[in-house]
């Protein structure tokens, strides 16, 4: 089968480029002929998927996810669908099946008149839900939540999502039916100790400390803020507690995480690491007490996993999708008091070390690619069936 996998960006490998680089190479594994669509790619990335076709355009472009003003924003987003658009209806009619996954994915190709597409919605889109509240912009809001239902509803003939949070989140708003595919994990590679935890602790100038550390790109969805005051509240039993980020930056968000960290006195206890390499990532876990996470509701699905295969407890907020699989199977803690789930760990840091060697085992068993690709291939050759008007 001739597969396609639209996906924006893959100008850096976050959780959302990792889906599409694990589940091509498992596809190309299963014999499949996969090929990937962007606006960009980087060198990591392109080595990520050796032998994997990328079809670019002439002239890459990564596109600002965050501009100065909504105009500027407007124009980024309508020049990034249109590009997008004019690529997929380049390549379309030489694939079988057209995989889409971050928005604006499924505009784009809607607009280049894909029919029959299969849909990884990772998160419904929000990205007009950042908009302030004059009338200008609550009316751009309601036109462009009426846009996206109709395109979806246009191109998807199926839609996957990776927990049951999301997929009643999807279910109210497109009016479709969900397939649930959980993504994979890569065991192996996160559990793997680094060879010398001392020297990473040096490293990062967090010896001595109790270190709670959250993964994924440092923006209001992603909730920063509440891990930081939660920090501050543990800090009047906990002295020794520090707070690592690790990912990259949207400026103005930094911007109010440092005015609050001053504020608060916490400058010796925040680091802010940046974009690391997915082996520093999983150093990190390793040398890590407690993995938080207060994701709003989109991203960060992967890292709370990833993170249990280090043995590193986790605590993820109610509102994002891991909290499904995480509630579910007692794989953490699934809260919004932050603060008193830091303390329970720290509390009985033994009993936590149990559970979270029982979950360990869980995500080796039960979240594997190779699961994920061959669910997704079995969605696909539904939809080709139908196409064909094969029962």
């Amino acid at each position: 089968m001739k597969i396609l996998l639209v996906h924006p960006q893959m100008s850096f490998c976050g959780g959302a480029e990792i889906v599409v680089i694990q589940l091509a190479l498992e596809l190309k594994k299963l014999g499949q002929d996969v090929s990937i669509l962007s606006l960009s790619a980087s060198d990591e990335i392109k080595n990520r998927c050796a032998g994997i076709p990328f079809l670019l355009p002439s002239r890459c472009e990564a596109f600002i996810l965050h501009h100065k003003n909504f105009m500027s924003s407007l124009i980024g987003f309508l020049r990034q669908v249109i590009q997008l658009a004019v690529l997929i209806k380049k390549h379309m009619n030489e694939f079988e099946i057209i995989h889409m996954h971050n928005f604006p994915a499924t505009w784009a190709c809607a607009l280049a008149g894909v029919r029959d597409a299969v849909w990884m919605c990772n998160e419904p889109p929000d990205s007009w839900n950042s908009l302030s509240r004059s009338p200008l912009h609550a009316l751009l809001n309601s036109v462009g939540a009426y846009m996206d239902g109709y395109l979806v509803r246009r191109t998807a003939k199926r839609i996957c999502c990776a927990d049951r949070i999301n997929a009643d989140r999807i279910e109210k708003r497109y009016r479709h039916r969900v397939d649930i595919v959980p993504y994979g994990i890569d065991f192996d590679f996160f559990s793997r100790p680094p060879v010398d935890k001392q020297g990473i602790l040096h490293k990062y100038g967090l010896s001595g400390r109790f270190v709670i550390t959250q993964v994924g790109t440092v923006t209001a969805q992603k909730n920063q803020m509440e891990s930081i005051k939660a920090l501050f509240s543990v800090k009047k039993v906990l002295p020794h507690a520090c707070l690592v980020f690790a990912g990259p930056e949207n400026q103005n968000y930094r911007r109010e995480l440092d005015l609050f960290i001053e504020a608060h006195d916490l400058k010796d206890s925040v680091v802010f690491l940046g974009p690391l390499a997915s082996e520093d990532v999983a150093a990190l876990y390793h040398i890590s007490h407690i993995a938080l996470f207060p994701v709003k509701t989109q991203g960060g699905w992967l890292a709370p996993f990833e993170a249990l295969c280090a043995g590193t407890p986790i605590i993820v907020s109610k509102t994002m999708g891991a909290a499904d699989l995480v509630k579910s199977f007692d794989l953490g803690i699934a809260t919004i008091d932050y603060a008193a789930a830091v303390m329970e760990i720290y509390q009985n840091r033994q009993s936590y070390a149990e559970k979270t060697d029982v979950a360990r085992a869980w995500v080796r068993k039960n979240l594997t690619w190779e699961n994920f690709a061959k669910e997704n291939l079995r969605i696909f050759t539904e939809v080709c069936q139908n196409k064909k008007g094969v029962v």
